[in-house]
């Protein structure tokens, strides 16, 4: 065994010895703990690990736990990742790539179960069938098709990989790309997509990050045309109906990345980075992906557009606030000041370097995570319409979550993870009041996900919780998820996923039981 390692670490790409490694863990020829030491600097590694493709479906009931867990955690949390490194002998490239995997984490009176599922699309079902990769990916183009393989059924991917919500009595995965896919929440499995009973539209896209009013319970969301013109629609999903409402039409002149929103009492505010897809490389072939496509215009502005939640006119025009040019992902909450204006915590980030390491995440042999990212408290004024004020609160953190019962108004504290996906990650608590912050080390040779804060009281003012955060650790190849106490950060328990590695994906919600 250790000839054939020696050869193979000169003849392979560290990547392709990590899988020779991982793989001869799986059928016992070496325990996980001697495949670490002999990969060395997890460090560098630690990104492509943690995102790794999923090692089996199934159930795993009574979960081993280390601390204890509180008896009053009762609920499930849902997360969604790109589940795939490679399709059907296609290695993928970019971290968006690949069919999504679904995990529910249960918990009830103080034990744990585990769930896992690639979600069976019509389209995966396909190319499982044929044993081929039929689709392009958001990064990765499909191969030329073999000679017998049959054209592809439908017009392409829609892999909800980024977010899962629920809305009225459904479980909805939200890819960014296309509608929301209806998942069944007991198993896991595909029960189609969801146009919110025809409002809206086939042919727009529809956001991965809606906002919940906590005083109405209506959703506001967003979606473009997909064409060159990128027209922007605005929704309001009524809380009572479930039917989604077109607020706002709004010509961008280019089909803009926005990913996320955030809400206030009376607007909704969305971020415009100057990054655009380029249309036409698609429509000549210059450009094989979507991926391929998306340029970032340096001297353009980043602009925040900020809609009015009141249109019942119809004659209501967001305000547009124009600001330095800046790659943006996520954001924290956002309120309204007595004297006009809007409090915000957002993430910019180094376009370059974001657009770069995440185009190539399934590729490198390894990624820096420096200059990433970072976190600003912004201020605009909406009379004058302009930015009058941004503060820098910390660097090298993403992934923001807040008490979502608190959304819209002014929020104590924020959660974020400094060092997401990297080793000795880290989970942050900033306290927005104090201006001071508080950190966790997920350690050597481990690295955390997204925090997902659960509240512990029914009352909105009272943030005592949990923070659930899936983890992954290197030397057992195994994922986790750590629960710790949202006020103190104090250690609560620790649940092993059974032996089994779950890629950490993006995002995720806690449903109570």
């Amino acid at each position: 065994m250790e000839d054939l390692l020696s050869d193979a670490r000169t003849t392979m790409s560290r990547r392709g010895f990590a899988q020779l490694l991982l793989g001869a863990c799986a059928i016992g020829l070496m325990e996980r703990s001697g495949a670490a030491a002999i990969l060395g600097d997890t460090k560098n590694n630690m990104p492509w690990l943690s995102m790794q493709e999923a090692s089996a479906e199934g159930v795993w009931r009574n979960l081993r736990v280390e601390g204890k867990l509180s008896r009053g955690l009762n609920g499930t949390l849902f997360r969604t990742a790109p589940g795939q490194m490679e399709n059907n002998g296609t290695r993928l490239k970019h971290l968006f790539d690949g069919d999504a995997y679904i995990s529910a984490w249960k918990f009830e009176d103080g034990k744990a179960d585990l769930q896992g599922r690639f979600l069976n699309t019509p389209q995966r079902t396909e190319e499982l069938q044929v044993k081929a990769m039929l689709y392009g990916e958001y990064g990765t183009a499909a191969p030329r098709r073999a000679a017998g393989v049959q054209p592809p059924k439908h017009k392409g991917k829609n892999q909800p990989s980024i977010n899962i919500v629920r809305w009225q009595d459904k479980l909805l995965g939200l890819s960014e790309g296309g509608l929301p896919t209806i998942i069944n929440p007991n198993t896991l499995g595909y029960e189609g997509e969801w146009n919110f009973q025809n409002t809206v539209p086939a042919n727009s896209t529809f956001t991965a990050h809606p906002r919940f009013c906590p005083r109405t319970g209506d959703g506001y969301a967003w979606g473009s045309d997909r064409n060159a013109a990128g027209s922007l629609r605005v929704f309001r999903l009524d809380a009572k109906s479930g039917l989604a409402e077109t607020l706002y039409t709004v010509r961008l002149g280019g089909f803009y990345m926005i990913h996320d929103a955030m809400l206030t009492e009376n607007y909704f505010v969305m971020m415009v980075p100057p990054t655009k897809y380029d249309m036409a490389t698609l429509a000549t072939g210059k450009a094989r992906t979507i991926g391929e496509a998306l340029r970032y215009y340096e001297n353009e502005p980043a602009r925040a557009y900020i809609f009015p939640r009141d249109n019942k006119s119809g004659t209501a025009q967001p305000i547009v606030i124009e600001m330095p040019s800046h790659l943006v992902f996520h954001h924290g909450n956002a309120h309204e000041t007595a004297d006009g204006k809007i409090v915000f915590e957002t993430i910019w980030g180094n376009p370059r370097h974001v657009l770069d390491t995440l185009a190539n995440w399934k590729s490198q042999q390894s990624i820096s995570s420096d200059a990433l990212t970072t976190l600003r408290q912004v201020t605009v004024d909406l009379s004058k319409r302009t930015i009058i004020g941004a503060s820098d609160i910390a660097t090298e953190v993403e992934l923001p979550r807040f008490d979502s019962r608190l959304n819209g108004q002014k929020s104590r504290f924020l959660y974020a993870t400094e060092n997401s996906f990297f080793e000795n990650a880290a989970i942050m608590r900033f306290d927005l009041r104090k201006m001071s912050e508080k950190k966790f080390s997920a350690g050597k040779n481990r690295t955390f996900g997204e925090p997902v804060f659960v509240p512990e009281s029914s009352q909105p003012k009272n943030e005592n919780g949990w923070l659930l955060t899936q983890g992954y650790d290197a030397p057992r190849n195994e994922t986790f998820l750590e629960v710790r106490d949202a006020s103190s950060l104090e250690f609560a328990a620790r649940v092993w996923a059974n032996g089994q590695h779950l890629p950490l994906g993006f995002h995720g919600n806690f449903y109570k039981s």
